[in-house]
């Protein structure tokens, strides 16, 4: 059963339309993903998800390929298909040092592979924080520190963090479809 609709560009309306512009305009993506589609039945919530996302990856201070790596590992270990392959793509076009297989042996294997200590410790403390938020120690932020990272660029991990569990709860409820520029990972 499919358990959503999609709302396409052109039956949008125009408060829709204008997220879905800005949404590629942001991103330089010529369509429209199957996430903000599903969302498109409702102005409200289709610019309440994009404003979230844009503000959480777009802005702030760290830079995209490590929050995009932060979304790909949280969303892995939730076992949201459409996140982790949407986010490994993304990391893969800004990351040209990981592979496909890459990823995939990482989620499989839940071994450390091959990344620069700036992505391991973050990669760390964001699987400790989906594993359990509460369990949080003042050592695992003094790691974070003394790879260089401020205490608001640790609050910016967490933003991150909690976006990836956001959108993981949405996409696997509705279990949507992957669109056709995704490879699968999970």
């Amino acid at each position: 059963m499919q358990r959503y609709t999609l709302t396409d560009y052109e039956s949008a309306s125009d408060e829709t339309k204008a997220v879905y512009e800005d949404y590629m305009r942001t991103t330089g993506a010529t369509t429209v993903p199957i996430w903000l589609k599903s969302l498109g039945h409702s102005s409200s919530l289709t610019r309440a998800y994009w404003e979230r996302a844009k503000g959480t990856l777009f802005g702030g201070n760290l830079p995209l390929p490590l929050k995009e790596m932060i979304v790909f590992v949280v969303s892995a270990k939730n076992g949201a298909r459409y996140c982790s392959a949407c986010h490994a793509q993304s990391v893969l076009k800004l990351d040209k040092a990981f592979t496909i297989d890459d990823l995939r042996s990482a989620v499989k294997s839940n071994a450390d592979f091959q990344m620069p200590p700036y992505y391991k410790s973050v990669v760390n403390f964001a699987n400790k924080v989906a594993d359990n938020a509460n369990c949080i120690e003042d050592e695992d932020f003094q790691e974070l520190m003394d790879e260089g990272f401020s205490k608001e660029e640790i609050c910016e991990i967490i933003a991150v963090i909690d976006l990836a569990t956001m959108f993981n709860v949405y996409t696997s409820t509705l279990r949507l479809d992957l669109d056709p520029s995704y490879e699968a990972i999970l």
